[in-house]
C-alpha cells in the first residue's frame, strides 16, 4: 500500500497546486507578481493540500492494494484457507486508523503555521507589486470619515501614484458638521502625492437642498482640483484575490484543535451561538478521521471490481471521494447559518459527521454482503 499511497498522494496535490497556478495566472501576470512570492505561496499552500487530500490518498492506496490481491487470486486463496474478509482487510484498517492520527496531528502542529505564512504572503504582496489594480466599484473611506473615495486604477510612479477614474465623494454627516467640503468631484485623470489627491480637468458638483439634485459647479477644465484626504490610495489592497480550493476550511485550519475547543466553550459561556465555530471544532477531527473511512470503505467496494483490473481500483476510488468530498461540502452548507441568518437546516455537530458515517454503514454493509 505504500507506494500507490505516496503516488496516490503526491498526483493529488501536483494537480491541485497545477490547478491553483493555473486558475489564478491571469492574476499573477496582470499583476507582475515576481517568481520569489509564487514559489512561497505554493511552498506554504502545499501542506494543507496534503492535510486535505490524505484520504484521497488513502482511497488509491487501500483500492489498488485490494485490486492486486483480487487480481493475483491471493484473496481466493485466503478465502478457502477459512479466512474471513474482515481480517484480510484487516492490515486496511489499521493502515487508515494510523494515517487518520499521523493526519491529525499533521494538521494540528504543520497546518496552521504554513496557512499563517501563506496568508502572510498574501497580505505581502499587494504591498510590493509595482501595479496596483483595485477591485472594480470597491470605496474606501477617508481616516476621518469625511470623504469616500473610489479608484478605477492606479499605477505606483517615481514619488507619486498615477491614478484613472477617479471619485471623491463627501460625507453629507461631515458637510453638516462643516468638516468637509459640500462636493462631488469626478476626473479620469489625477495623481496622488505626500496626502494630496491632484484631479485634472475635474468635474465638479453640489447638492442642492433647494432643488434636492446635484447641480454642477463652474471650473476651468483645464486647471486641477486639489485636496487633503488622510486615504492611501494602497487602502485598496488591490484586486488580487486568488481562487483557491477548500480556503473556507483553510481558514479554520490555523488554528488548532484546542483552539478551536476553547472558542466553542467561551461562547457556551458567553451564551454565543456560532454554529461556524462548532462546525469547524468537529471538522477538525472528522476530516482526518475520514482516511479510516475509506479505510474501511474502499476494499470490500474494490474487491467486487477487482477482476476488471487495476484501473478499476482507481476509478473506484476517485469515484468515492469526489461522492465523500461533495457529501461533505453539502453537510457544511446544511451546518452552516441557515436561511436570513437563522439555525442551520442540520445541527453543526451531525453535520460534520454525517458523511463519515454515511460511508462506514455503506462500507460495513458490502464488507457483510461480502463475508
Amino acid at each position: 500500500m505504500v507506494v500507490p499511497f505516496l503516488i496516490g498522494q503526491g498526483a493529488i496535490v501536483l494537480l491541485l497546486t497545477g490547478s491553483v497556478l493555473y486558475n489564478n495566472a491571469d492574476v499573477l501576470l496582470a499583476n507582475q507578481v515576481p517568481l520569489r512570492f509564487i514559489v512561497r505561496m505554493v511552498l506554504y499552500f502545499i501542506p494543507f493540500l496534503v492535510h486535505m487530500t490524505m484520504p484521497v490518498a488513502m482511497a488509491v492506496a487501500a483500492s489498488l492494494a485490494v485490486s492486486r490481491l483480487g487480481r493475483d487470486s491471493e484473496i481466493t486463496v485466503l478465502r478457502a484457507a477459512g479466512v474471513s474478509m474482515s481480517r484480510i482487510f484487516l492490515p486496511i484498517f489499521l493502515t487508515g486508523l494510523v494515517v487518520s492520527v499521523g493526519d491529525f496531528f499533521f494538521g494540528e502542529y504543520i497546518v496552521p503555521k504554513s496557512v499563517e505564512k501563506f496568508q502572510g504572503v498574501l497580505d505581502e504582496i499587494p504591498t510590493q507589486l509595482k501595479t496596483l489594480a483595485p477591485v472594480p466599484g470597491q470605496w474606501i473611506t477617508s481616516a476621518d470619515n469625511s470623504y469616500t473615495i473610489n479608484v478605477r486604477s492606479l499605477f505606483r510612479r517615481q514619488g507619486y501614484i498615477e491614478l484613472h477614474g477617479v471619485k471623491i465623494v463627501a460625507s453629507p454627516q461631515a458637510v453638516a458638521t462643516g468638516d468637509a467640503m459640500d462636493i462631488l468631484a469626478s476626473a479620469e485623470n489625477g495623481r496622488f502625492e505626500n496626502g494630496q489627491w491632484t484631479l485634472y480637468s475635474p468635474a465638479l458638483f453640489h447638492f442642492s437642498t433647494k432643488k434636492n439634485e446635484w447641480e454642477k459647479l463652474q471650473h476651468d477644465d483645464r486647471s486641477a482640483f486639489v485636496i487633503n484626504v488622510s486615504v492611501d490610495p494602497q487602502a485598496f489592497k488591490s484586486a488580487f484575490q486568488l481562487q483557491l480550493p477548500m480556503w473556507k476550511m483553510a481558514g479554520s485550519s490555523s488554528r488548532t484543535f484546542w483552539q478551536l475547543k476553547e472558542d466553542v466553550k467561551r461562547n457556551a459561556a458567553q451564551h454565543v451561538s456560532d454554529p461556524y465555530a462548532i462546525l469547524n471544532y468537529h471538522f477538525k477531527l472528522s476530516v482526518p478521521f475520514s482516511c479510516l473511512v475509506m479505510a474501511l470503505c474502499c476494499p470490500p467496494m474494490a474487491m467486487r471490481f477487482a477482476k476488471g483490473g487495476g484501473f478499476m481500483g482507481t476509478l473506484l476510488s476517485i469515484c468515492l471521494v469526489f461522492v465523500y468530498w461533495n457529501t461533505m461540502l453539502l453537510m457544511r452548507i446544511l451546518g452552516s447559518v441557515g436561511p436570513e441568518g437563522g439555525a442551520p437546516l442540520l445541527a453543526p455537530q451531525v453535520a460534520a459527521w454525517t458523511q463519515n458515517v454515511v460511508f462506514i454503514v455503506i462500507g460495513l454493509f458490502v464488507l457483510r454482503r461480502s463475508e
